[in-house]
């Protein structure tokens, strides 16, 4: 996963088409733009951050701004209802302080507890993200459900480790 930012466009009224393509123009001129989702430009860096807000604070167009995760292509999500989305290059975006990341650490527990308390998890997770080299997974849910994730590692003696959590 690679930590992002995401910075809305936020187009004013009763400006000219031609205002909003110029300032299309120095953004793409000036700032190493990753994606966009209609007029979400998402960058991968503080730096290329800066740069933006300062070109749409400037014109006056700066909206929200939020700090996304990019999820690998091999990611297994369910549903990105208010966690996330895909962009129209397929590219698939989890809101940072919306979701927790997690894995199991294979030395606690037995296996059948660890089978166990993964079985629970699968009712809640949103998606997992399989790890081929370590033979893992990551688990991403909401950020709003890590005691109930915790409270299930502690029934089945299995111990987690929080990847990324708000």
């Amino acid at each position: 996963m690679r930590h992002m930012y995401g910075i809305e466009l936020a187009i004013p009224d009763g400006k000219l088409p031609g205002f909003y393509a110029q300032v299309i123009h120095k953004i793409g001129d000036h700032v190493n733009v990753f994606d966009r989702d209609k007029l979400l430009f998402i960058v991968e860096n503080e730096a290329e951050k800066d740069k933006l807000e300062a070109i749409l604070q400037k014109s006056q167009m700066l909206g929200d701004g939020f700090s996304l995760l990019l999820l690998p292509p091999e990611a297994m999500v369910g549903h990105l209802d208010d966690i996330g989305f895909v962009s129209p290059n397929d590219h698939m975006f989890v809101y940072a302080d919306q979701v927790a990341l997690f894995t199991v650490d294979k030395a606690s527990g037995t296996p059948a507890d660890r089978w166990a308390a993964a079985e629970q998890w699968k009712e809640h997770v949103s998606g997992t993200i399989p790890q081929a080299e370590e033979e893992e997974t990551i688990y991403l849910l909401d950020s709003s459900l890590t005691e109930l994730v915790e409270g299930i590692a502690k029934a089945y003696q299995v111990q987690v480790q929080w990847l990324h959590k708000t």
